[in-house]
């Protein structure tokens, strides 16, 4: 073996171990994983976004941490601003609060809000909801009146709530006497089954919420705290 073959031996021998020992020491590729968000019970406090669909959603907010949820569907202006005097007076420990905005406030659109916020309730894992509408936002609760968590509805100054007659969880109808739709509000009242209770105020013709802002509004306040609060 001359001495350049020897040379070259010599050189390369060395380099070929490193290399291996190198591949040797290199780790796996480690697979990409897909996370999937775990549902938590309660729903975390403050903003939320609902998804009708991909390109259709509302916002809403959280307040409260209990286990049993109240929707409060809007009337058709307002927004969510208008439940905060009951919000505010509402035991957080034992109840969790959704209000929300409309995407649509109409006739269709409302109840789809209140229908899509009942679908992630139950996918969080509630199993105890109180719906609590004002105006157009009692034809929203009318949506979900039959389903199987409703344990009690609040109607204030709402139009002819079908759905709601033969419901034998407890029921409170609110309306200003002076206001037109209080005939409504004490029909479905009569065609409801019991428990139920009804509630008119006198010399007043202040609609929905805007009861919250009238001379009745401790008297308004108290009976929805004692309404939820009284619950089975």
């Amino acid at each position: 073996m001359n001495r350049t073959r020897v040379f070259l031996i010599c050189f390369f021998l060395p380099l070929l171990f490193q290399s291996a020992g190198c591949a040797a020491v290199q780790p796996a590729p480690t697979p990409t994983q897909t996370l999937t968000p775990t549902p938590t019970f309660p729903l975390p406090e403050g903003a939320i976004i609902f998804e009708i669909e991909p390109t259709r959603k509302f916002a809403g907010t959280i307040t409260g941490q209990g286990g049993t949820a109240i929707i409060m569907a809007n009337m058709s202006t307002g927004g969510e601003a208008q439940w905060a005097p009951f919000v505010q007076a509402a035991d957080k420990q034992k109840f969790t609060l959704i209000t929300f905005n409309y995407l649509q406030p109409d006739y269709s659109g409302a109840p789809q809000a209140v229908l899509t916020i009942l679908a992630r309730l139950r996918e969080v894992g509630y199993k105890r909801v109180i719906c609590m509408g004002s105006s157009l936002g009692v034809s929203a609760c009318g949506a979900i009146s039959r389903e199987p968590e409703m344990v009690g509805l609040v109607s204030i100054a709402g139009p002819n709530l079908t759905g709601v007659n033969s419901s034998t969880y407890p029921k409170l109808y609110i309306a200003a006497e002076g206001d037109r739709i209080s005939e409504d509000t004490a029909t479905d009242y009569r065609s409801a089954a019991e428990p139920k209770q009804l509630v008119l105020y006198k010399d007043t013709s202040m609609h929905g919420t805007t009861l919250f802002y009238s001379q009745y509004r401790d008297q308004i306040i108290k009976a929805l705290v004692d309404f939820v609060n009284g619950l089975p």
